[in-house]
């Protein structure tokens, strides 16, 4: 599960840097994924740190290749497509189609990443 494991790295570097730009500079964030609003400082700070939460687990993951979760990561990231999609139709917000086309393109990785390894 080699393709597997090292699809991880997309995602890991997705939420550490942007992890870490949410705690340094956030408007930098929301100004690449095309928001049309401005969030308060202490929310996305917030963000900034569940972010690189996720991405020291996803870390973890990679680093002791905890294969039996490689599969969960994609219905995780497929349902954070899915709020952000709902979240999209709701706010009318183009910043959550940016975010869907991230968190997709972790996912296609992925799954090319489980076909080359022909695990599916």
């Amino acid at each position: 599960m080699e393709y597997t494991r090292l699809s991880l790295l997309y995602s890991i570097a997705v939420l550490w840097i942007s992890g870490l730009l949410l705690l340094i500079k956030p408007s930098l964030v929301f100004s690449f994924l095309n928001s049309s609003i401005t969030y308060p400082l202490e929310l996305t700070n917030v963000l900034g740190i569940l972010f690189i939460v996720i991405g020291s687990f996803t870390t973890l993951i990679f680093k002791y290749k905890v294969e039996k979760i490689y599969k969960w990561t994609i219905l995780i990231r497929i349902f954070f497509s899915l709020c952000s999609l709902g979240l999209y139709f709701v706010y009318q917000n183009s910043f959550f189609v940016t975010l869907l086309f991230i968190i997709l393109i972790g996912v296609l990785i992925t799954v090319f990443g489980l076909v080359k390894d022909q695990k599916i």
